[in-house]
């Protein structure tokens, strides 16, 4: 028999869930992707909070309707010579009495290549089972839960709404190149075309995924060797003991419990 049992029901293993999120703390990946046609850089971070527990035994905790809070922000180029027209301002004739006709030059306008920065931020739910694993690390007896597998995450909303982040955020980048107000509305709706939704998922399906892909929290922290009792008299020594194993579980019962056992020695 284990010599110390120690026992949470699911409101305890929420509250340990909900403090593990909270040390995780907000987390920041960067990288490149697909936007449709283009290629864009992106910066991304994001926190998770709240979910409720569901203990499964013997090795499952799910947690249900988990947030994923995140603000992305990301930067793409657009060759606008590829969608509008070639512009040219046309050439001008006057004559001059004693010298004759003189003409303007035609010039036209090199459309420029322009780069688009979009940010957004938003807030999906997921729901996904954990393992629990125990393991002894620089001194420290460690109980994790481990995602298992990648969740699925509800983007459909959020990339309607990204896409038209990049169709406002493309209007304001236009509107600084010169000549540009007649093809202003055209270029926009091409941008976004061919982007679209499809291309919004594709860029934000992986960024999310990298942040609960081998999500780990840590429920638990206990040195191997602690002390159980101060020194109560000068030649009285504390009183210390080794965690020799500690083991985690899920325990049904009429109340399933997480159920933490350790062996000790002096």
């Amino acid at each position: 028999m284990a010599d110390i049992i120690v026992a949470a029901d699911e409101v305890a293993a929420t509250k340990l869930v909900h403090d593990a999120e909270t040390a995780l703390g907000t987390v920041s990946k960067s990288g490149s992707g697909s936007l449709g046609p283009f290629t864009a850089s992106w910066n991304a971070s994001a926190y998770l909070a709240n979910g409720t527990i569901d203990l499964i035994s013997p090795n499952v905790i799910r947690v249900a309707d988990c947030e994923l809070h995140y603000t992305l922000g990301f930067t793409f180029s657009f060759d606008l010579s590829s969608i509008l027209p070639d512009f040219c301002l046309p050439q001008v004739c006057i004559w001059i009495p004693f010298v004759g006709t003189v003409c303007t030059p035609e010039v036209c306008i090199d459309w420029p290549t322009i780069s688009i920065p979009v940010s957004y931020s938003d807030m999906v739910k997921f729901t996904a089972d954990f393992s629990l694993n125990v393991y002894l690390s620089g001194g420290n007896w460690l109980v994790d839960i481990v995602i298992v597998g990648i969740p699925s995450l509800t983007i459909s909303l959020a990339a309607a709404a990204i896409l038209v982040a990049i169709g406002t955020a493309a209007s304001l980048v236009l509107l600084a190149v010169p000549f540009i107000g007649p093809f202003l509305a055209g270029a926009v709706i091409a941008i976004t075309a061919a982007i679209g939704i499809a291309g919004i998922t594709g860029l934000l399906g992986p960024i999310l995924s990298l942040f609960v892909s081998g999500l780990t929290f840590n429920i638990y922290k206990q040195p191997k060797v602690f002390e159980v009792l101060p020194a109560a008299l000068p030649l009285d020594p504390a009183v210390k003991v080794t965690l020799d194993s500690v083991t985690a579980a899920v325990v049904a019962s009429d109340e399933d419990e997480l159920v933490l056992t350790a062996d000790i020695s002096p």
